[in-house]
C-alpha cells in the first residue's frame, strides 16, 4: 500500500470540502478557492460540491514532482541548456 493509498484509506467514496481540506493540509476556505477556481477535481451540483474520492487521489498522483519509474530519460528535468543545444 503506498503513501497516497494511507491518506485515503477509510474515507467514503463521496468527500466532503473538509475532508478534501485534511487530506490536502490546507483550511477550508482554501479548499473551497480551490475548487471553485478549478484546481481540484469536482462537481458543481447546485450549490453542494461532489468531489470523488478516486479522482482526487489520481489528481494528486497525477501531480506529483517525484520522478516515476517508467519515466524515460528524454522526461526528466531539463539540463538547464537552451534546447537544441547539447547538455
Amino acid at each position: 500500500m503506498s503513501r497516497l493509498d494511507e491518506a485515503f484509506e477509510g474515507l467514503p467514496l463521496r468527500l466532503t470540502v473538509e475532508q478534501v481540506a485534511e487530506v490536502l493540509g490546507i483550511d477550508v476556505q482554501t479548499a473551497y478557492r480551490w475548487l471553485q477556481d478549478g484546481r481540484v477535481p469536482a462537481y458543481k451540483v447546485a450549490r453542494s460540491w461532489v468531489i470523488l474520492r478516486d479522482e482526487i487521489k489520481d489528481w494528486l498522483e497525477s501531480n506529483t514532482n517525484q520522478k516515476r519509474e517508467n519515466q524515460t530519460h528524454d522526461d526528466a528535468e531539463p539540463s538547464g541548456q537552451p534546447e537544441g543545444q547539447p547538455g
